[in-house]
This record gives structure tokens, sequence and C-alpha cells, in this order.
């Protein structure tokens, strides 16, 4: 058999079933935990289930070829940057996500990425990331009108002007594991008198600082898996620290999934983030995931500007292809929600439209979860189904961790329509 059939037919077996993965190297299937999708549900279209890559696909195969070397030869990062409000923030969405995607290719767990501890900031935090600390800290968030504060790519920051303060992260997997990481890149502001430490106990290989960017960068061993950091001014004036977030990194090969979420995000929210432009260069994004939409479109029919959502979405775009030239953009369309709990919301249908347009003038692709869930007034049967919360606009955790597992499903058929077209000649 050719090398290039049988790789392709490994290839097929891997993406054909929830309940195969492929170990890298020596090419063995090994078999895991098929995604969650224990019951169907008549409401949901399943047929719709796709991604819809519009006709310019050579970023996609780009993108689509990294995948493929991780699968077979376990080399190379991939960095997917999922940017969107509260359904992002909560974590249900984007931790289920970050376990079907590293789960599709054997031991292709990368770096754990992006983090904000939101407990911090007096917000709900994923579950999957654990925060203690000393000092008192004021939250402060680009969606609320009346903050106005210095914002990095997260959208959201917590500050201290205590003279010191301590915190204490830890990041945990789908399966409960702690990731270990070797390199921290703390993006923040503070007082010219207020200096950062690191653990005493670490070893610290580089160090990097970034005014402009708004970070610093720390190499350092042991490895840890919980890492300690402080601050302290360096006289007796008044001093102040705003965290910005986190990137835990190790080095590794592999796929890093990036969640940044916002309650009540709209574009118009990261549009006033000062260094968001600068942090988000340090993410390298390939894939960049736009679920923005759902608060923008929470207002009046007659007050939705689709125009001006879509010129918004034009400069967030241009940020990320500034990023990388090549990243590949997908958006998620609205879930169906309802205003103000009366009545269907059809300003999801012009954000619907608008990402169509959007993915057309930028070779980008459509996740057409509005469609899929039912299309308009379709919540009232999540709902009723217990994959939607009461007030007609969030999903549950099941209705997320079901929304991810169709998402990947998409995603791995977009893949294997790649793999047709590179092998079955």
């Amino acid at each position: 058999m050719k090398k290039s059939v049988l790789i392709y037919f490994l290839l097929l077996c891997v993406f054909a079933s929830s309940a195969w993965m492929i170990s890298p190297g020596n090419k063995n299937l090994r078999s895991v935990k098929p995604l969650s999708m224990a019951e169907e549900f008549s409401f949901i279209k399943y047929d719709k289930n796709k991604l819809d890559i519009q006709p310019a696909t050579s970023k996609w195969d780009r993108l689509f070829e990294k995948f493929e070397n991780l699968a077979f030869q376990g080399k190379g990062k991939i960095s997917v940057v999922h940017i969107g409000g509260s359904h992002v923030q909560g974590g249900f969405l984007t931790d289920k996500m970050r376990e079907n995607f590293t789960s599709l290719v054997y031991n292709a767990r990368g770096e754990r990425g992006f983090i904000f501890p939101y407990e911090m900031a007096k917000s709900n935090s994923p579950k999957s990331i654990k925060a203690k600390w000393t000092g008192n800290w004021t939250g402060c968030r680009n969606s609320v009108s009346k903050d106005d504060c210095s914002w990095g790519v997260s959208g959201i920051s917590t500050t201290c002007y205590d003279p010191s303060a301590s915190l204490s992260l830890t990041a945990y997997s789908y399966d409960s594991l702690p990731y270990s990481y070797s390199t921290v890149r703390i993006y923040y502001q503070c007082s010219p008198n207020v200096q950062i430490g690191l653990d005493t106990l670490l070893t610290i290989h580089r160090e990097f600082h970034d005014p402009a960017g708004g970070f610093s960068e720390y190499s350092f061993s042991p490895d840890v898996s919980t890492l300690n950091f402080e601050y302290h001014t360096t006289d007796s004036l008044p001093s102040w620290f705003t965290l910005q977030g986190m990137y835990l990194g190790s080095g590794n090969s592999g796929l890093t999934y990036n969640a940044i979420g916002v309650n009540g995000a709209s574009t118009r929210s990261y549009l006033r983030c000062d260094l968001f432009d600068e942090q988000l260069a340090t993410l390298k994004p390939d894939l960049a995931i736009f679920g923005i939409g759902v608060n923008d479109a929470n207002v009046p029919e007659g007050d939705f500007d689709a125009a001006l959502y879509e010129a918004r979405y034009d400069t967030l775009i241009t940020a990320f292809l500034n990023a990388n030239p090549d990243a590949c953009v997908l958006f998620v369309t609205n879930n169906d929600t309802y205003y103000q709990k009366k009545y269907p919301n059809k300003n999801a249908l012009k954000v619907q439209d608008t990402m169509y347009r959007l993915a057309a003038k930028y070779d980008g692709a459509v996740y057409d979860l509005f469609e899929i869930m039912g299309g308009l007034g379709s919540i009232k049967q999540w709902q009723h189904a217990q994959l939607a919360a009461a007030d007609k606009i969030h999903l549950s955790r099941k209705g997320y961790e079901l929304q991810a597992d169709l998402m990947t499903l998409a995603f791995r058929e977009a893949f294997g329509d790649y793999l047709d077209r590179k092998y079955a000649r």
C-alpha cells in the first residue's frame, strides 16, 4: 500500500469516529472517550452541523496541514483564540472545546495558554481556574459603560492599591489534572514604584519586559502546576498594580485553546481595550473563533445597527490578521434568544447575515449555531430539554457542552474534506 494511501486511511479512521484518535510517530490508534452526545433532539438540525467555509480555502488548508503534522509527527503548535461574552467567560463551552480539540489527536495537549483569574475581579470563573490571593482587589470590565480602566486583550482587569499583594494560581484540564508550565507571561500595568517577583524557590532562566505591550515574561525551573507571584513597592509613595491576564506556557508541541470572554461584552467592548492589539500579537492565533454578537443584538429590533456592528468586527478582525496574516477566522452565529424574555430576538437574523458577509470578505467560515439549534424561537425547546437557562439567553452547562461537541464534529468533518482533497486521488 502506498504511504499516502495508508496515511489517508488511518486519518479517515481517526476522524470518522469520535471513539478513536491517533498516536503520532507509530500511528497506532487508541480508543478514547467519545463525545458526550448520548441523546438526540428532534428540534436540532443535525444536517446543518457543518463549517460553511468560503471558497478561498488556502488558509484553511494550511491550518488543517498543521493538524495533520501534529497527528503524525507529534510536532508543531496550533493556537486557537476563542473570544466572546459570558458564553466564553463561564467556561462550560470553552473548557469542553479544549477537551474535544486536544482529544482529536493523541497527546496533543499543548500549553494552557491565556487565562484570567475572574474571582479576583469578583466575577464568575471557569471551574478550570483556581486562584488564591492577598490584598484588596477591585475588578473592572470593558462591558460596563461607567468603567474606564486599563484593559488588555482580556477585556477585564483587577487593581490593587496595597503596598504589597500576592497571587497563587492553578489551571486544570478537563480531567481535573493541573497543567504544569515553565514559562509565564504576566500582562499588567503598574505605578513606577512597583516591582513584581516570582516564587523565590524558582530558578529564573530568562526574564523579558515589554512596557509598550504591557507584559513581562519569565522562564524558570522546575516546572510548576501552581504559580506564586507577588508585587511590592520600593518606597512609601502611593502605588497601584493592575492585572490584565496571564499566559501559562511550557514550550510543548500541541494545541493551545485560549479563551477570552467578559460578561456582557459586545464588539464595542473589545474596541475599548488600549492594549488589545499588542497583547493579542503574543498569542499568535492560527484560528480565531468569534462568538461576539448576543450582547450587540440584545436591543429593540429597530435599534440594532448592522452596518456599525460589521464595521466594529472589521476592526477586531484586522487586529487578528495583524497578529497572524494566515489566521483563519470562524464566526459562530448567536444562539437563539428572547428579548427581555418576551419575544424571540429577530436581531439574531441580522447578526447571522453580517457574519456570512464577513466570512466572505475574509475567506473565513461560519458555524451557524442559530440555524442548527432550530432558528427563531427555538431556545424555548432547548429550555424544555434543560439545554438552556431560564433567561432565554444563556445555555445550561449541558447545552454548552452539547454545542462544543457539535462544533467539534463540524470541525472534524471539514478536516476530513481537506484530507479527501489531498489524498483521494
